[in-house]
């Protein structure tokens, strides 16, 4: 395996920790659950969709920044440990996500 570089890192850091950030306050803060690949208006509360996974993109990704600023202050020997970390946090936010989803914002009939 190719050893991890700074720049590697920031970019790595950028782009997932970014793009999760986004979404997941763009989701929370306009009500935007319905946005969602896989959101059913007959199955899903909308509102509930919004908070609940708007709110645990957003911490994923806050999460993946936080990690990646600080492996920028550690030495060059974690670079590649650290960009393993991301992607498993990556990996465990989509699938908690999917779980909130499925659990705790369908309608109750």
């Amino acid at each position: 395996m190719r050893n991890m570089d700074l720049y590697g890192l920031i970019i790595i850091t950028l782009i997932m920790g970014g793009m999760f950030t986004f979404l997941g306050w763009v989701i929370k803060s306009q009500n935007a659950g319905d946005m969602l690949n896989g959101f059913d208006a007959k199955k899903y509360d909308k509102e509930k969709v919004s908070r609940i996974v708007g709110g645990d993109m957003l911490y994923t990704g806050l999460l993946i920044i936080l990690i990646g600023v600080i492996g920028v202050f550690l030495s060059s020997k974690f670079y590649n440990n650290i960009t393993i970390t991301q992607v498993v946090i990556f990996v465990i936010g989509i699938i908690k996500s999917i779980y909130d989803m499925d659990k705790n914002c369908r309608i109750k009939k």
